[in-house]
């Protein structure tokens, strides 16, 4: 018997062994390539080891087809794709719509997400929804993009309230003012402004300029009898209003004659006071205040503070400007930002986590995470879903990504904005949009991907349903008219 031959018997066990060190040998360089895959490397066409990122493409609508550097992907959105680190140009395809493309830079281990791109059609087909025997003083889109308030060009006190409910069919209902809410002008010279919606979506915080005067107007748009006058309500005569954590009934009170900054609330007469020596300001949630002040600061410069019921920081030190301060907060993913400049400077600076840096080295300035350069800015504002921050001058723009730590600084002489627009606007979290020679624009934050939409009026912002399946605007029609009209961002056999 063999197993009785010591010889063979030796031989066997090193036959065995030496199995067992190649199955080990190849356990072992199947767990090393699994956790080279995991860090995100591969393998070449010549066996050299390279290393992959992650990239996510999703699209509007989905799917479309995915042009690798020209190269026809077997996968179409949404999908997710291992790339070798480099430079890629990706273009996004689908059949009755224009293309969208962009650079991308990969870079080995890094997961990217592009879940933005939106795909217009080839053909824009606007519809009318009503027409207007006059220029509308304004239009505007609440929060959640279900209602559209325009004011009514022959009268100042009514209104039409657009229901986005059915995109495609948007439901009408008109208000009327209560009598001897706005005061009475003498002069005829009158007009409203949209200073915000609350996040109820039903109450609009309004402007009355009249004979020189100002006064604020909280419109209810859900029961119109119940709209107020708060300057009278308070007995005050502002310089400004605005929201208190964007809730109806609670309210900043500035006095710029005093430098005051107070707060109220419905339901009492009472105004109390919150800050002193304030030249401008900006709140972010119930608590936090970021202002401009001389108080405490050199000569010729100002101080940027942020106050919270517990506290007040001096975040930074900017030059005294003529002209005004820029200011702006708000979360990112649960982290604070803050950003500050002036319209007659040539920077904005982002703070990131201020407080909690401030904490940690009492009594001394940041250095900003980031600097925008822009010459004389004049307007300065966080994206939807605030993963970016924009300011510009017309046709000169600087943009910040928070999620990605990436700066863009362009401009675009042919893109100039058609007056009286100051500033583009964001569309959604990733996009701008505003009117250049007649025609409605819409760009990528980082300016790629313009698309020249349809005709518009440089007076009104576009508004979107909430799904982005439907722009409606309003635009100059025949023999002094102007039209609202709904135009889908899909192709009829996408509807």
């Amino acid at each position: 018997m063999d197993y009785l031959d010591p010889k063979k018997a030796l031989q066997q066990r090193i036959t065995l062994l030496v199995g067992y060190v190649l199955v080990a040998v190849a356990i072992a360089f199947a767990a090393l390539i699994l956790l080279y895959q995991a860090y995100g490397f591969g393998f070449g066409k010549n066996g050299n080891v390279i290393q992959n990122g992650l990239v996510f493409f999703s699209s509007q609508p989905n799917p479309a087809n995915i042009y690798i550097n020209g190269v026809l992907s077997p996968d179409t959105t949404n999908t997710r794709l291992f790339l070798p680190s480099g430079i890629y140009h990706i273009e996004l395809t689908r059949s009755g719509y224009r293309n969208w493309s962009r650079r991308i830079t990969v870079d080995g281990g890094s997961v990217e997400h592009f879940d933005y791109p939106l795909l217009i059609p080839d053909k824009l087909l606007p519809s009318k929804i009503n027409s207007y025997n006059g220029q509308p003083i304004f239009m505007t889109d609440s929060p959640s993009q279900q209602y559209i308030l325009i004011d009514d060009p022959g009268s100042l006190t009514n209104f039409d309230l657009y229901d986005l409910s059915n995109p495609a069919q948007p439901t009408l209902t008109s208000l009327t003012l209560p009598p001897n809410i706005l005061s009475p002008s003498t002069t005829g010279v009158q007009t409203l402004q949209v200073v915000g919606w609350s996040d109820d979506n039903q109450h609009v915080l309004l402007e009355h300029i009249y004979d020189n005067k100002t006064e604020y107007i909280l419109l209810d748009t859900n029961n119109i009898s119940q709209s107020v006058n708060l300057n009278t309500t308070f007995n005050i005569n502002p310089t400004s209003i605005s929201f208190i954590n964007k809730q109806y009934d609670s309210f900043y009170i500035y006095d710029a004659a005093s430098q005051t900054l107070s707060q109220a609330s419905l339901g009492s007469t009472t105004v109390t006071p919150v800050l002193n020596n304030v030249l401008a300001y900006k709140s972010y949630g119930n608590n936090e205040i970021m202002y401009a002040t001389t108080v405490g600061a050199k000569p010729n410069k100002v101080l940027i503070k942020i106050y919270t019921p517990n506290q007040t920081y001096s975040l930074a030190s900017l030059p005294l400007s003529s002209g005004t301060y820029l200011l702006n907060l708000t979360t990112y993913n649960g982290t604070l930002y803050a950003a500050a400049g002036s319209t007659t400077g040539s920077y904005i600076y982002i703070y990131q986590d201020p407080i909690t840096q401030l904490e940690s080295t009492p009594g001394q300035f940041l250095a900003p995470s980031w600097v925008l350069h822009v010459n004389d800015p004049n307007y300065l504002s966080f994206s939807r879903n605030a993963q970016f921050i924009m300011t510009e001058n017309n046709y000169h723009y600087a943009v910040y990504d928070i999620q990605n730590a990436l700066g863009y600084l362009y401009s675009d002489p042919n893109r100039s904005l058609d007056p009286p627009q100051q500033h583009a606007n964001w569309m959604d979290g990733d996009r701008l949009i505003y009117v250049s020679h007649g025609q409605i624009i819409m760009q990528d934050y980082d300016n790629t991907n313009q698309q020249t939409l349809i005709p518009g009026s440089p007076y009104y912002e576009p508004a979107f349903s909430s799904n982005y399946h439907y722009m409606y605007s309003l635009a100059p029609g025949s023999n002094g008219q102007y039209i609202l009209q709904s135009t889908p961002l899909l192709t009829p056999a996408d509807l």
